[in-house]
């Protein structure tokens, strides 16, 4: 687990800390102490689901049949995780989120430099773009939290330039670029094009209505809707309970009735082969 965690929100319409006399203390905006398990699906076909549990303690397990899922052995027990499954019902990747971080709800001035270990913040409001322009993540160990697609809404791109952030409940009007190792994004929209040259990647819950280009190895893709099949040059894609989508009335919105085929992973031929 990470140390020394500073918990940011952001405000005020934009990428900049809001005018305050006081830096308030508050709490993280995510429960402590919960598990969720995603990939686990009786039905693919349908709305992609999850589901939460409590983390479990020392040598204890959440069971799937006949799988056992151990998130605290990563982010420790009591942990805050996402666990994405393969189609066997295995664990293929743990995302932790940070449990011992100080909140500070008011800044002032902008945040040019993030810095590494920082927690973002976006409101819970659904009151349209919640960030003007392009969002660089620049520090390592970097969280944005967002109360979900609908409510928190990015308005450019979002590039991850450094290593292991994790993106959560956000909505980018923009393009997704991801050039570092170890990202996340979970239950996100991307409406421009959604391109990954880094290495360890895994996108889940995420609806992408742009193109998917996957050049770096190791890539875990689980309960996403897209619009088209990823074009996939790297080595060892891991998919499960993807499907393909039309928006046939053209709402912006994607449905039950609009859902297509399961998207298949592929990747390029190990050579000599």
């Amino acid at each position: 687990m990470q140390s020394g965690w500073v918990l940011l929100v952001v405000c005020c319409g934009a990428l900049v800390g809001c005018a305050g006399e006081e830096q308030t203390l508050r709490r993280l905006p995510y429960p402590t102490d919960k598990t969720t398990v995603i990939g686990d699906f009786d039905n693919p076909e349908e709305t992609a689901r999850f589901q939460t549990w409590s983390t479990p303690d020392g040598d204890d397990c959440i069971n799937l049949d006949d799988a056992c899922v151990k998130p605290q052995d990563v982010c420790g027990d009591d942990g805050a995780a996402d666990v994405l499954l393969n189609e066997q019902n295995e664990a293929v990747d743990v995302i932790c989120y940070p449990t011992d971080g100080v909140a500070i709800e008011d800044l002032e001035g902008e945040v040019e430099d993030l810095g590494n270990n920082v927690v973002l913040v976006l409101d819970d409001a659904d009151d349209g773009v919640d960030v003007q322009g392009d969002v660089t993540i620049d520090g390592n160990n970097v969280t944005l939290w967002g109360h979900g697609p609908d409510n928190s809404v990015i308005g450019g791109d979002l590039a991850i330039a450094k290593n292991n952030a994790v993106v959560r409940g956000v909505r980018i009007e923009g393009n997704v670029e991801i050039t570092k190792n170890n990202a996340s994004l979970v239950d996100c929209v991307i409406e421009g094009d959604l391109t990954i040259t880094a290495n360890n990647t895994s996108i889940a819950l995420c609806v992408v209505w742009g193109t998917v280009t996957i050049e770096g190895n190791n890539t875990v893709l689980v309960g996403n809707r897209l619009a088209a099949a990823p074009t996939v040059t790297g080595n060892g894609t891991t998919c499960n309970g993807n499907l393909a989508f039309a928006d046939a009335n053209e709402d912006h919105t994607v449905e039950d009735g609009e859902l297509g085929d399961m998207i298949e992973c592929s990747s390029k031929p190990e050579a000599g082969q």
